[in-house]
């Protein structure tokens, strides 16, 4: 088994003697005084949760009365189901009228009988002491009478065990509980000094929210209060229950750090194995990290790096410290190079993310160098950067696919960093300047390959998910929230992707009052974390606002911890380790998965060789796919690319111009689709017979296509009869340019008619009207060419048509635009 905890590297043992004896003074030292006040009593070492606090995962139980905490939020203590499903009554019954609790409360509830007495109810609503009394043999007095009678007691003592809150009832000064607990100890195995050694390693009776630390070895109390104070400042609550089974499984340590993981990890149920490894995994990195501040060591030392002795943050959207892996700087074969990194992770302290693609970048370098046997840094020369650069260009991964030019430019720029680091220290003394990227070289090129272009999802794919929304969503409830709750907000979630076009992570944070109305508009409320852009608004349809709104009024009526009221939706775990208290993207994603699984069929909007729509692609269904639908819906409504934009909320405007464009798949799906009844000049049908010759040989002019040798050549710039192309034997028009040519007819009866009023030429006005009947002609033949096509026909050409319109629109709009400055108010 590998080992859960941590390893310290560079001869950091274990041993607690290696470092001195003050390392338990050194954890005293450092133990927080008045830690969870109200929760932790220092003189007793035990802790009682607060069962209102969102700190402690652990709540009341829900019945009124019952004094019992139990490990659900909103949940009942086993007592009570048993009691209830024993006298066989409703949740509803059973609470107006809860009977006495079935097990004996762990603090004392109540007083006796008895006027004036102060001791603890025992039975028949009297104390142990009148209770003997009342049942003296042959007595047949009633309670109410004996209570009337009999002498009060003043409260004894509490009993000797440190934290337990019940009072003394023998003469060893125990109460009844710890007495019997010490009559049934073996008296061999009773420690020595006899009671009082017995009252020092007891505890008291427990409950879900309690444990205690006495009886501990000192070493090991101390050890588990230092690193339980330390775990606390992360948002993880603690759970004394889980507390409670590690304590349990420590016996015989006589320190958490010499514990044997294996036999406190495994040695108990499989289903409290894995929360078990986790505390002991987070206690034992704890106190690792003041194990270093004692010994004085220096975690950035060597070559391997233990991640958790970093204290390094694992991204900008992680505010606590990365605790899992390690550095490995060896890869990096060039010394000067392999210091200099490492002297730059020491004093930027980078995200933990970042330092990885460093080492990553720096390790590509390296063996660029290595292998051209450019080793002696003394000799390096501009030459050699640009062969890391080619190197950075043809980057892949593990499979042997190229990374994507922002990750290699990303990669290049972490490399330049580190040079300029090495340079400003001195470290890189020897390396010449020449050693250095060129200017204006600091990115990786890469042109974009129209085929990864078009990721949304088809209109068709989207009616299909429409249609098996039902099937969306966890088959089982997790914390708090049932399956049936868990589904409806899968659903509620799957909704807003499709109809707002927000990113996941955008959707999953939305808050409780994520809506508002202005001016009868109703617009979404949302956080752009990507550009850190925070309170966004997006106008929303009205049907897209009641879904919403149907969600607020449902999501009011979960029993969500107060820690998660503010959020739309709330994450079921309230001990999740992401701490944001929403519901995670990647649950989200995983829920799609399954999702797709279940779908029996997706059809795809490309036919296959039958003729039959082909099966969709399922990985191309994912929640982020959505948002690439909402851009491509209003592109192909002719939404202009500015206002999409600020739709979408890019800063470039050559993101929002990605979708002006289609896949080169649908692109010629489309052409064969209307290539086929493409014409000529006077009407007569002149196919393509490909779209490869579609696209070789014409080219796209205003009305149509163009054969001519030179024009295509030229791109559409050179037409020798200045595009009168109804009357040029190249001409090629199909029926995605219908709409332009009506617009082109309209126009030339408009200039036809001016022609006229100004007593133009009569060769003017031929020409005019020559031209008018050509086009007519070819689009009036056009026309009856589709009307004898059938509806399933017609409407793939009409789509066809669509997309090839949209991708001649995505050429004719600008690359930049400069909007005017305005004040970002979102």
């Amino acid at each position: 088994m590998t080992e859960p905890a941590l390893h310290l590297i560079g001869g950091l043992g274990r041993d607690p003697s290696a470092g001195g004896a003050g390392w338990l003074d050194w954890l005293r030292t450092h133990l927080d005084p008045v830690w969870r006040p109200g929760e932790w009593d220092g003189a007793a070492k035990l802790f009682t949760g607060d069962l209102h606090s969102d700190r402690t995962a652990a709540w009341p139980c829900r019945t009124p009365g019952c004094p019992t905490a139990t490990r659900r939020p909103h949940g009942r203590c086993d007592g009570c189901r048993r009691a209830r499903t024993g006298a066989g009554l409703s949740w509803a019954d059973y609470d107006a009228d809860p009977p006495r609790h079935p097990l004996r409360p762990l603090l004392p509830v109540g007083r006796c009988a008895v006027p004036g007495c102060e001791s603890e109810l025992h039975c028949s609503g009297l104390c142990l002491r009148h209770e003997h009394a009342w049942r003296r043999p042959g007595s047949t007095e009633s309670v109410a009478d004996f209570a009337a009678r009999a002498r009060p007691f003043p409260r004894a003592q509490d009993c000797l065990v440190a934290g337990c809150a019940r009072e003394q009832l023998t003469r060893r000064g125990l109460c009844r509980f710890h007495d019997k607990r010490y009559l049934r100890t073996d008296p061999d195995r009773r420690p020595d000094g006899g009671l009082a050694g017995w009252v020092a390693a007891a505890q008291p009776r427990l409950g879900g929210h309690q444990f205690c630390l006495a009886g501990l070895p000192e070493l090991m109390g101390v050890e588990v209060l230092y690193a339980l104070q330390q775990r606390d400042l992360s948002p993880l609550p603690i759970d004394p229950t889980q507390v409670r089974i590690l304590l349990s499984r420590l016996t015989g340590a006589a320190s958490v750090r010499e514990a044997n993981p294996e036999a406190v990890c495994e040695s108990g149920g499989v289903q409290y194995n894995s929360t078990t490894r986790a505390l002991f995994t987070d206690l034992r990195r704890h106190l690792d990290r003041a194990w270093v501040q004692h010994t004085g060591a220096d975690p950035f030392a060597g070559d391997l790096w233990q991640v958790a002795l970093l204290g390094l943050h694992a991204n900008a959207s992680r505010p606590w410290a990365a605790t899992h892996g390690v550095v490995d700087f060896r890869p990096i074969e060039l010394p000067w190079l392999r210091e200099s990194v490492k002297d730059w992770a020491r004093t930027t302290r980078p995200y933990l993310q970042r330092l990885r693609e460093t080492v990553r970048a720096c390790r590509a370098a390296s063996q660029t160098l290595t292998a051209a046997g450019r080793v002696d840094p003394t000799q390096l020369g501009a030459a050699d950067f640009t062969r890391i650069i080619d190197a950075m260009s043809d980057l892949r991964r593990a499979d042997a696919s190229v990374y994507s030019a922002s990750r290699r430019a990303l990669l290049l720029y972490l490399l330049c960093e580190v040079i300029e680091h090495g340079r400003a220290t001195g470290l890189l003394a020897q390396v010449p300047d020449q050693f250095r990227p060129a200017r204006r070289r600091h990115r990786v090129a890469d042109e974009p390959n129209e085929d990864e272009l078009g990721k949304a999802l088809p209109d068709t794919v989207i009616r299909q998910l429409d249609d098996n929304l039902p099937l969306l969503g966890p088959a089982a409830g997790a914390g708090f929230i049932t399956a049936d709750d868990l589904q409806r907000m899968h659903r509620t979630i799957y909704q807003l992707l499709r109809d707002t076009g927000r990113r996941p992570g955008e959707v999953v944070s939305l808050h409780i009052d994520c809506l508002e109305v202005i001016d009868g508009q109703h617009n979404l409320i949302y956080d752009n974390h990507k550009a850190g852009r925070m309170r966004r608004r997006l106008p929303i349809t009205t049907e897209t606002a009641q879904v919403v709104m149907a969600w607020q009024h449902h999501r009011a009526l979960l029993p969500a911890p107060p820690a998660l009221r503010d959020w739309l939706f709330p994450s079921p775990q309230l001990r999740a380790k992401q701490g944001h208290g929403h519901l995670t993207t990647s649950s989200v994603g995983r829920a799609f998965k399954v999702w797709v699984r279940r779908i029996e069929r997706i059809d795809g909007e490309l036919l296959g060789p039958d003729g039959q729509p082909a099966p969709f692609d399922r990985s191309h269904v994912t929640p982020y796919a959505l948002r690439h639908s909402y851009a491509q819906r209003h592109a192909d409504s002719g939404v202009p690319v500015d206002v999409l934009k600020e739709l979408m909320d890019h800063v470039s405007i050559t993101t929002t111009m990605g979708y002006y464009r289609i896949s080169l798949k649908r692109k010629q799906q489309a052409i064969r689709s209307v290539g086929s009844l493409a014409t000529d000049a006077n009407g007569n049908p002149a196919p393509f017979t490909s779209p490869t010759a579609y696209q070789r040989a014409s080219v796209s002019v205003p009305f149509g296509n163009c054969t001519e040798p030179s024009n295509v050549t030229a791109g559409g710039g050179a037409c020798p009869i200045r595009f009168q192309c109804a009357g040029c034997g190249f001409y090629r028009p199909d029926p995605s340019y219908l709409p332009a040519l009506q617009e082109h007819i309209a126009s030339l009866r408009a200039d036809l008619e001016t022609a006229r009023a100004i007593s133009a030429a009569d060769y003017v006005t031929a020409n005019l009207a020559a031209q008018i009947d050509a086009f007519t002609t070819v689009s009036d033949t056009m026309r009856n060419r589709l009307s004898e096509l059938g509806s399933d026909e017609r409407a793939e050409v009409e789509q066809a048509s669509r997309l090839l319109r949209r991708a001649r629109a995505g050429r004719r709009l600008p690359l930049t635009v400069k909007p005017s400055p305005v004040t970002d108010t979102g």
